[in-house]
């Protein structure tokens, strides 16, 4: 981040008349001098510095709004999970974080200088910029090709960001190891007289370079810049010093700051620069003759895609599809490929000329090579991660929760997922997502089993302890028409046990059949999977409860809205509202619903409430206090909130339990931690601490 200094420095010499005529550049030098080479002026580079869609390129993983529909549940239902690559054995991933959103940057602002046979010479400014190889161990010059592969190679600082890999199949890192100040390459590859170097002045080390992976890894990365940078000075007729002491790595709200301290270095080696500097003519000259070889993007004429799975490749060109014969747009094109990354993939692409064609006498084309691939990390994957939750006076939950996703299995689009967990509950499931057709029509079978405890209470006493088992399979069918959006039918039958422990409340002991069908109505328009800043989730069922053991057939509904909404930049507004019933309907014990725990009338005890029909509500404000740059929704918060939840059966009428809670919220790529309590009426009072899903 620091290098965004050279655009003060780039903006100094536009005010004052310097020319470049030639540019190299490594890591952020790469970024910001492909940006100059290829016509962006510097005020276009601040602006672009401040943007969202910068700022937001350091993540841990792709965004949720952009990832398929299951992978969404996978986020919900697992979000404090480490995740396994089990292709070509278990490992871990290769990078702290996630370069999806810095390959869409990449892609978006160098768009027209994207093509796989460009010449960097023949850009505005001739550029180059360098890479490391991981196979030759040597460095990498980039002379051609498209100019944000080229980047994004020379910008993949080690264990930060994914390695790049090249046509030759080499993997390329960061170029800072070896040639962080590429003098030598304007000397020997381009051939400058004259050669002014920008150099970002090295940092004393601090206790806060210390304080976390992303800064260890920059600042061990720092050690080797430094020695590879003595010989480069040597090579460089003038050297602007930028002085960046006041900042660290990931100072993204300093960004102004940062461009003001270029601009200040430039200024303070004006003698030395000014030998240089162009009169007004000549500089206007300089200006025209740059700008006429700037090039613009036409219309999108041509797409090919090259891959080795006929059925990734269809999908593809009709995700595309819409994007033709209209003015190329990079956000187009990048967005009509989400569809088959999220099935898998990996997929990139080049410009080409388009061949010619009955178009030639149409406006100028530009053509697109998709270039498709398996991803090389998985499928398949394992997530793993604990869930604990645990309060005053009661009974603690921990798990140790697993899923396994294997993409793709039978077809593109169908895929196989298993669950465990560990611990309070042990868990095993196992479903077959089925894809019949690229409209997004599916069947799912399915099978579980399921055993855990369940605690009786009365008068917030634990007067009896019962086991329940479920062993279930169903049958699911419907359409996934989006990544928000789905509609479904199922069907479900289950084989259910329910024994005393001890005491005697929770009715005689059981073992028989039930049978449920369904109409699901899912849709997900939250921003993130945990607290989401904004959006909103709901999930709808209807249908029948029937041939249960000991209870009359039923209706049954299922109801559960989450609603957020930000209020000014730090605070958030969340409102849920949940509803199960089997309208007043009597339903033996084991399939009744329960309330009570964190966020479900978080001052009763797990579960202290069952009935036959439940209904629950709750209003929470959030503010954020500390802002984590991993993912949108991620810091920490403080939280106060109101809950009211009314709970009806047969025996017990209608019970309405309200109370108040407060405490601290830390969300973060892992999960969420909370820490709180509540106060409710009759009595009711918790503390209470949770990791895993925000409940």
């Amino acid at each position: 981040m620091l290098g965004l200094a050279h655009i003060g420095v780039l903006q100094w010499f536009e005010e004052h008349h310097i020319p470049v005529d030639r540019l190299s550049g490594t890591s952020m030098g790469a970024f910001v001098g492909g940006l100059y080479a290829t016509g962006r002026s510097p005020a276009e580079m601040r602006k672009l510095a401040l943007t969202t869609d910068f700022l937001s390129v350091v993540t841990f993983e792709t965004p949720y709004t952009e990832v398929g529909f299951r992978r969404r549940q996978d986020r919900r239902e697992v979000p404090q999970s480490f995740v396994l690559k089990l292709n070509g054995g278990p490992s871990l991933r290769n990078s702290l974080l996630d370069d999806g959103k810095i390959n869409e940057l990449l892609a978006r602002e160098f768009f027209a200088y994207h093509g796989k046979d460009l010449d960097f010479n023949r850009l505005p400014i001739p550029f180059r910029c360098v890479a490391s190889d991981l196979n030759t161990l040597l460095p990498v010059v980039f002379t051609n090709g498209p100019v944000a592969q080229a980047v994004r190679a020379s910008i993949s600082l080690p264990g930060v960001f994914p390695p790049v890999q090249n046509r030759d199949g080499h993997f390329l890192i960061d170029g800072g190891i070896q040639d962080n100040l590429p003098t030598d390459v304007l000397r020997e590859s381009l051939h400058a007289d004259i050669v002014i170097a920008i150099r970002v002045e090295p940092v004393a080390a601090s206790a806060g370079d210390t304080g976390s992976v992303a800064r260890v890894l920059t600042r061990a990365f720092s050690v080797g810049i430094a020695n590879n940078e003595i010989a480069s000075l040597k090579l460089a007729d003038v050297v602007v010093n930028v002085p960046v002491d006041k900042f660290t790595e990931d100072d993204y709200a300093k960004v102004d700051l940062l461009i003001d301290a270029g601009y200040k270095a430039a200024e303070a080696s004006r003698d030395a620069l000014m030998r240089y500097a162009l009169p007004d003519g000549a500089w206007n000259a300089y200006l025209s003759a740059r700008n006429s070889r700037r090039e613009q993007p036409g219309v999108l004429r041509e797409v090919r895609v090259e891959g080795e799975e006929p059925e990734a490749v269809r999908q593809v060109m009709r995700d595309i599809k819409p994007a033709q014969n209209k003015p190329a747009a990079p956000a187009a094109i990048l967005n009509s490929l989400k569809n088959i990354q999220s099935a898998g993939y990996t997929a990139s692409f080049e410009t080409v000329t388009p061949a010619a064609d009955s178009a030639a006498t149409a406006p100028t084309g530009t053509g697109i090579v998709v270039h498709l691939r398996k991803n090389p990390e998985g499928p398949p994957f394992l997530f793993f991660g604990p869930e604990l939750a645990a309060a005053t006076s009661n009974v603690s939950r921990a798990e140790l929760n697993l899923r396994l996703v294997d993409q793709n299995l039978g077809g593109l689009g169908s895929e196989f997922r298993a669950a465990a967990s560990l611990g309070y509950m042990t868990g095993l499931s196992a479903e077959y997502y089925r894809l019949l057709d690229h409209r997004g029509f599916f069947i799912q079978p399915s099978a579980s089993l399921i055993r855990r405890p369940v605690y009786l209470w009365a008068d917030q006493k634990r007067t009896a302890e019962r086991s329940q088992e479920d062993y279930g399979f169903g049958l699911e069918a419907g359409r996934t028409i989006s990544n928000f959006l789905q509609l479904s039918t199922e069907w479900q039958a289950q084989q259910t046990k329910w024994s005393a422990r001890f005491g005697t409340e929770g009715g005689p002991n059981l073992k028989g059949t039930a049978q449920t069908g369904l109409f699901h109505v899912e849709i997900d328009r939250a921003a993130t999977a945990t607290i989401s800043p904004s959006g909103y989730r709901l999930t709808a069922s209807a249908g029948v409860f029937f041939h249960a053991e000991a209870s009359d057939n039923a209706p049954l509904l299922k109801f559960d809205f989450h609603f957020s909404h930000p209020l000014g930049e730090k605070n958030i507004l969340g409102l849920n509202t949940e509803v199960d019933s089997y309208l007043r309907t009597n339903v033996a014990q084991p399939f009744r619903f329960t309330l009570g725990g964190p966020f479900r009338l978080s001052a009763s005890s797990f579960d202290e409430y069952r009935g036959t029909d439940i209904g629950l509500a709750r209003a929470s404000f959030l503010h954020r206090f500390e802002s984590f740059r991993t993912g949108p929704g991620h810091g920490v918060y403080g939280v106060i909130g109101y809950e009211a939840g009314e709970i009806w059966s047969p025996e017990t009428r209608a019970i309405l339990r309200q109370d108040g809670t407060a405490g601290l919220v830390i969300n973060t790529a892992f999960g969420v931690m909370t820490l709180g309590g509540a106060v409710g009426d009759a009595g009711h009072r918790k503390m209470y601490i949770t990791l895993g899903r925000w409940f």
